[in-house]
């Protein structure tokens, strides 16, 4: 809503109120952005006291929305000496304010009982005459107009002095939706993952136990049959059921694998190159538990690396190297503390090269869920040959 609107919806005497409080205070203003100056980046009680006043009557009288920012010592003191420069003019409108009042009230008493209250030259002699008072009528009217336009413009500037100093700078505003951003997308990384992990569940305990269970029933009634005609049929028949059970298992290890719960990723890790095409190396010198979310990510930028090798990259080897240590520098966005672990993945291959993370393909996938987690992937991958992929994690 704009400001303007905003003031004039509201009643006279509310604007009146919350101007006329606004202009008694600016001398306390002036003291405590002077004493602001002089503290650390945080104010002292008085003034966040102070601020937080003025923050209630801006809102309640004219109509502003509190954001709530954190109150700094640099921000107070510019907000309170700009509200001693918007007080100090407030306090000059309501003086012409209480003089026009005034004059109403000499004029009238002079008019009507001869009482001489003398605030002009009209006044003198014999008093005001009925048409001296009818010819003040129309100047009055105007001048208590511009005083109360004097008033919202007061009012209005009280709202900017507010808007300009206590909300939160378009860089905050940028910054605090960055993060929430951020929040947002781990989050929905997350609950992604909670349900690759309930689909797993599902095959593992339903899918593939049903299929276990067809097979040992294919192999009953073969053995039932004995050497007959149906016999074969009924062997193609056990041969699919294995076939579908293995199918079945790699599906499930490849949606998520139950061990990385239950006994990191040490053993994942394993069981994967194992499986991997063309023969992969791992080596970890020291494997250990990590935090569930690094174990999550590092599994998925392994596995949708060797996939891609196995592909793409036309490579017959290939190698996994996880090192975890101490961070040297900073990790993503964030500097992050110098002593704070982190963990290094290279996945490197002696293939083509020439991979690059497109938009839409596995690596710019796995760059995005390696910035989720705040770390950063870099693909060295030049025509020829090799390939070297790394990531670093932190590990908090």
């Amino acid at each position: 809503m704009d400001p303007a609107l905003a003031i004039l919806r509201s009643s006279a005497a509310r604007m009146l109120w919350g101007a006329a409080l606004g202009a008694v205070t600016w001398p306390v203003d002036l003291v405590f952005s002077v004493a602001s100056l002089l503290r650390g980046p945080t104010p002292f009680g008085p003034v966040r006291s102070l601020v937080a006043w003025h923050r209630r009557r801006t809102v309640r009288f004219l109509g502003w929305a509190d954001d709530g920012v954190v109150l700094t010592s640099p921000r107070a003191a510019r907000y309170l000496a700009a509200r001693a420069v918007v007080g100090f003019v407030g306090t000059l409108v309501l003086g012409l304010l209480a003089y026009g009042m005034f004059a109403v009230v000499a004029g009238l008493a002079s008019w009507m009982f001869d009482v001489r209250l003398t605030v002009d030259e009209a006044f003198q002699g014999d008093g005001l005459s009925t048409a001296g008072l009818l010819g003040m009528i129309p100047v009055g009217a105007i001048l208590l107009y511009l005083d109360l336009m004097g008033l919202i413009g007061v009012a209005l500037l009280d709202r900017s002095a507010a808007a300009r100093w206590l909300a939160p700078s378009r860089s905050e505003r940028l910054a605090a939706q960055v993060e929430s951003l951020t929040v947002s997308r781990a989050d929905l990384l997350a609950a992604l993952d909670a349900e690759r992990g309930r689909i797993e569940r599902d095959l593992h305990d339903g899918v593939q136990q049903r299929a276990v269970a067809l097979g040992l029933l294919v192999n009953r009634a073969r053995r039932a049959v004995g050497a007959s005609s149906g016999s074969l049929l009924l062997e193609q028949a056990a041969r699919e059921a294995e076939l579908l059970v293995t199918d079945l298992r790699d599906v499930a290890w490849r949606v998520r694998p139950t061990t990385l719960d239950t006994h990191g990723l040490a053993p994942v890790l394993a069981e994967l190159v194992s499986r991997a095409e063309p023969p992969t190396v791992l080596e970890w010198e020291s494997p250990e538990r990590l935090p569930a979310d690094v174990e999550t990510a590092i599994y998925y930028v392994v596995s949708e690396a060797l996939t891609n090798v196995a592909k793409h990259s036309g490579a017959t080897k290939a190698k996994v190297r996880i090192h975890v240590g101490r961070a040297a520098a900073s990790v993503g966005r964030a500097r992050r503390d110098p002593d704070t672990d982190n963990v290094r993945v290279t996945i490197t291959d002696n293939g083509t090269g020439g991979a690059l993370p497109h938009p839409g393909h596995g690596l710019a996938g796995l760059t995005s869920r390696v910035a989720t987690a705040g770390g950063t992937l870099t693909v060295d991958s030049p025509p020829g040959g090799p390939t070297k992929i790394e990531v670093t994690l932190p590990c908090e």
